[in-house]
């Protein structure tokens, strides 16, 4: 004997939602939070900030640039850890595009960490064989004055490369190289 299925029914199990019924978005979203912890991110909906997002690394190693100013940038970007005062001057979004052009994924983003200036931009840099993170601070709080900037720039190995002015306060206790650009 056959029984018909009410109107509506999918014919899966009956604590199935079928895909437009209104549980089914926050299935949905439950699911991307969950690989996204899996892969130890956040999802969007969790962003602290959700107006700055990453973008995705990319799996392949970059090659060679095919451009003038590619291979221009992708030759800075490799000197920075033996030329540190390179960075002097640069931006945070200047040394973004720079890492982007050489062909690494890279992004500025803005810190929110407690106890500092809140005047600091990371810049993120994903993909590169030496350089993981160059932070730009523009000058005024604890270590310097107004209109003193510095950057630090944190390697894979070797530790950290600071890049600060003479006004610099606190450079003896600070872990890792110390660069001085204007003495």
């Amino acid at each position: 004997m056959s029984r018909s299925k009410p109107p509506g029914d999918s014919g899966g199990p009956p604590h199935a939602r079928p895909h437009g019924s209104p549980g089914a978005a926050s299935i949905g979203t439950g699911h991307d939070s969950a690989s996204d912890s899996i892969r130890g991110g956040r999802s969007q909906r969790s962003r602290k900030h959700p107006g700055q997002s990453r973008p995705a690394p990319t799996e392949q190693h970059p090659g060679e640039p095919s451009t003038a100013e590619g291979r221009a940038a992708k030759t800075f970007v490799d000197q920075i850890a033996t030329s540190p005062l390179s960075v002097k001057g640069k931006s945070a979004q200047e040394l973004a595009d720079q890492f982007t052009a050489a062909g690494y994924t890279s992004y500025p983003e803005q810190t929110f960490k407690a106890g500092t200036s809140g005047k600091a931009v990371q810049v993120r840099v994903l993909g590169h064989p030496m350089i993981t993170n160059i932070e730009v601070h523009p000058g005024g709080g604890r270590h310097t004055p107004e209109g003193s900037p510095y950057w630090r720039i944190s390697l894979n190995v070797n530790g950290k490369i600071w890049v600060v002015p003479g006004d610099f306060r606190g450079a003896e206790r600070l872990a890792g190289q110390v660069v001085r650009y204007d003495e």
